[in-house]
């Protein structure tokens, strides 16, 4: 059993850490943290994890069947096509502006429950989160399936140690100096994190 429960520290860790690596899910909660506050970058990391909830219980009970299946290629494209109308919505409009207030060129605060949806949708529709999950959890499952306790622990591990890394990094964002150089370049930040959700959303069409 202590075996089973240092491999469950082992891959929550990794997990945490992995947080701060390239991707759509972080770049949306960091992105919206950054520019709405703790509270909901912490409402797109809900959002994110309950997508991340599903794919976890998919992943560690039918493993990579989903992506063997001939629609999966479907999955694929809706997954593209919603990161590039994130991109979309992130891009800044660009064009002469009289604004001259750094909290006049702050976006809009979205309702939390829009933000939920979105990092709902951002994650669900991203099966290379999946993978990534199978990558994380197979060397633990071989090894410890046969313990009638560890599954579902192993899932639920997953789901609390996901939302205890976003809170921590987005909490960190919280930082003043760093949310006030957020503020003086607003534009160039995001037109930068709507360039790397298009880029994701071809390699996932490239790269599927």
């Amino acid at each position: 059993m202590a075996e089973g429960v240092v491999s469950l520290l082992i891959v929550c860790g990794t997990l945490v850490l992995s947080q701060l690596s390239p991707g759509p899910d972080v770049f949306y909660v960091f992105r919206t943290s950054l520019a709405q506050g703790f509270r909901r970058g912490m409402a797109v990391a809900f959002g994110i994890n309950i997508g991340f909830l599903i794919q976890s219980i998919v992943a560690c009970t039918l493993g990579a069947w989903v992506l063997q299946q001939s629609w999966s290629r479907w999955l694929i494209i809706g997954a593209a096509c919603w990161l590039l109308y994130l991109a979309w919505r992130i891009c800044p409009r660009f064009g002469p502006s009289k604004q001259t207030q750094l909290e006049s060129v702050t976006p809009a605060r979205e309702p939390v429950f829009s933000l939920i949806r979105n990092g709902f949708l951002c994650n669900i529709l991203n099966p290379k989160c999946m993978l990534f999950i199978l990558s994380l959890t197979t060397d633990a499952l071989r090894n410890h399936a046969s313990l009638k306790w560890y599954v579902p622990a192993l899932i639920g591990s997953l789901f609390v140690a996901s939302i205890g890394g976003w809170a921590l990094w987005s909490g960190l964002l919280q930082w003043t100096p760093l949310r006030a150089a957020y503020l003086r370049y607003i534009r160039a930040v995001d037109a930068v994190f709507a360039l790397i959700l298009a880029v994701f959303a071809v390699l996932l069409i490239v790269n599927p």
